[in-house]
């Protein structure tokens, strides 16, 4: 006999191996319509520093002193710049969560079952595994890894740390 879950969470990072654990998320959410499914996404930010308009090439004034290449510029330019800049960043990544969650709660509509979305900040699995810990999970669903040989044995794969390091159950979907 299965015990009764009262809080179910399926990981998804917009992968294949993620839309099964979503797949085994709703078909145990219709076993225990009482339970609380949270699809939760991890967001890990990557920050990448560009100067805006035009640096000197060596960064270094006459005199020999060194300047920052990007205090080099009109005032006007790197306005310009900088905020066509910011904004086209900005609308990447709001619209690269807003994907995740638009297609997770599709594919949770497609199994006709209801949840929440949550996303989470940084490393995926201790992100994954803090979020169970806080939120009392029952069950925390991960996609197996697409890493396989070398990069797995270097690297190590999320579902496997999630599954030594969480405080709950871990089902690995394939």
């Amino acid at each position: 006999m299965f015990p009764k879950l009262n809080h179910i969470i399926a990981a998804f990072d917009c992968s294949e191996n993620s839309k099964k654990a979503i797949e085994w998320g709703a078909s145990l959410k219709k076993s225990y319509p009482d339970a609380t499914l949270t699809v939760v996404h991890v967001f890990k930010e990557r920050v990448q520093q560009k100067a805006a308009g035009n640096p000197s090439p060596r960064g270094f004034a006459n005199d020999g002193f060194y300047i920052e290449p990007t205090q080099v510029h009109y005032v006007r330019d790197i306005e310009q710049n900088t905020l066509e800049h910011s904004n086209d960043t900005h609308a990447l990544v709001k619209d690269s969560l807003a994907l995740a969650r638009s297609k997770a709660l599709s594919e949770l509509r497609g199994f006709g079952v209801e949840g929440k979305f949550e996303i989470l900040e940084g490393n995926p699995a201790e992100s994954i595994c803090s979020f169970a810990k806080t939120t009392d999970g029952d069950v925390i669903i991960i996609g197996s890894s697409s890493k396989s040989g070398l990069q797995k044995f270097f690297l190590g794969s999320t579902s496997s740390r999630v599954a030594n390091e969480a405080p709950c159950t871990v089902l690995i979907a394939k």
